[in-house]
Formats: C-alpha cells, structure tokens, sequence
C-alpha cells in the first residue's frame, strides 16, 4: 500500500509547493569592497526596516547607533547636522524631512527650508529708470 500523496502523484496530480519553488541560482559572492554599495534602510534603534535610514556621528549618549530612521532621530533630539550620509529612498526622492530641528541640506544650494524672498531693489530700479528727476525735483517722463 502506497500513501495518498504517491497515488496523486501518480494520477498527475501535483501539489502547488513544487510549482512555488525555485531552482536556486548560484551567484558570487559579494567581496568586501562591493558590500558598502547596497543601501542601508534596517533602523538600528526601533529594530524596523524603513524607508529614510540615514547614518548619524552624534554625540547622544542614550542612543548608541548610527543607521538611525528620521522617526527615531526626531524622538532621541539628534540635530540632522548630524547625519553624514544621504543615501536612503526618502533622499533620493528629495522628500527626507526631520520634525526636530533644521532638515540639513546635501545639494550645496543652501538650506532646504529657507524660502527665497523676492529681490525688491531691482523693482524699484526699473520703476526709477522710467523718468528722470529736474533740478527742481520734479519727475520728467519725456525722456
């Protein structure tokens, strides 16, 4: 007597977890060199994979990590000056924020939240080179 199993298998019937499986593909293996280019994303303080882990050299001595997410660096107060890498999903995309303090800004442009403030100098420049002011005061507008 043969088991349930080999008599389906025999009648052609096979089961799903062989189609499921994969044929293991040998591949080589990574040399120390190549091990620094794969992004880092596992949060060494929550213990959680996320999406905006970025290495900090801070000097909080409540947290001993240094792949930190933004989620935790907000709650331990680490200053995002802090943060020595931009090498996370969220940066690349240019939405990385930080909550707690200043978001430190890796594009040499200046600081990301500061907002650009319309130059009113040049306007009142071309506003004066409409006319010309006499000796007396007053505007000439034929010129």
């Amino acid at each position: 007597m043969g088991s349930m199993k080999d008599a389906l298998l025999k009648v052609g019937i096979q089961t799903t977890k062989t189609k499921n499986e994969r044929k293991f593909k040998a591949t080589k293996d990574q040399v120390q060199s190549e091990k620094h280019q794969q992004h880092r994303n596992h949060c060494e303080v929550c213990d959680f994979i996320q999406p905006d882990v970025e290495r900090f050299k801070h000097n909080n001595p409540l947290v001993d990590a240094e792949w930190i997410c933004s989620n935790c660096a907000d709650k331990s107060e680490i200053l995002d000056s802090f943060r020595i890498t931009n090498q996370s999903d969220h940066a690349l995309k240019g939405s990385y924020r930080r909550q707690y303090g200043h978001t430190k800004d890796f594009t040499g442009k200046g600081d990301i939240n500061k907002v650009k403030k319309p130059a009113r100098q040049t306007e009142k420049k071309k506003e004066a080179s409409k006319f010309k002011v006499d000796d007396d005061g007053e505007k000439n507008f034929n010129c």
